[in-house]
């Protein structure tokens, strides 16, 4: 890893791993995949109720893999799948397991239907010492097709010109 600029993604079904490797066509960012050992299932319906039960009882599950030097970087974009309304627990995981002081983070998603607002929200309170900037939400089948409104976004951030 050679950047300064981190995309970090936990992606269940894909959608949020094509969306990070949109950014890091872009950008030239490093790649990283979090990891957990939590199991989730492959259908829908289970992973969700598996999701909502992990949001309710505030639970953290363990990271199987750290960034090899997370002082490297001055971008870090972390992105996932929105799961009942909001980043999955891992991403909670991920955020207490770095300083992110100084840093500028930049949350991105995908879902079907929800929006990244709480994402943002829960970001700048999980992280008061980051800039964190306005994130991205895409539809979860329209990555391969949003290049260009990736690129907009990255341009109004500032991380593109």
């Amino acid at each position: 890893m050679t950047s300064n600029i981190l995309i970090a993604y936990f992606s269940h079904w894909g959608h949020s791993k094509e969306f990070a490797e949109a950014i890091q066509k872009l950008t030239g960012g490093d790649l990283f995949e979090i990891k957990t050992s939590q199991f989730y299932p492959e259908e829908h319906d289970p992973c969700s109720i598996q999701a909502h039960k992990e949001q309710l009882a505030d639970f953290r599950p363990e990271l199987i893999n750290q960034v090899p030097d997370m002082d490297q970087y001055d971008t870090v974009f972390i992105g996932h799948p929105i799961w009942w309304y909001r980043e999955p627990m891992v991403i909670r995981s991920f955020w207490e397991a770095y300083d992110f002081s100084g840093k500028t983070v930049i949350p991105f998603a995908t879902s079907g239907d929800v929006g990244i607002e709480n994402t943002e929200k829960d970001t700048k309170e999980f992280l008061p010492t980051a800039n964190v900037k306005k994130g991205m939400r895409l539809e979860t089948h329209a990555v391969a097709s949003s290049t260009g409104q990736i690129r907009e976004w990255l341009k109004k951030d500032g991380v593109i010109k």
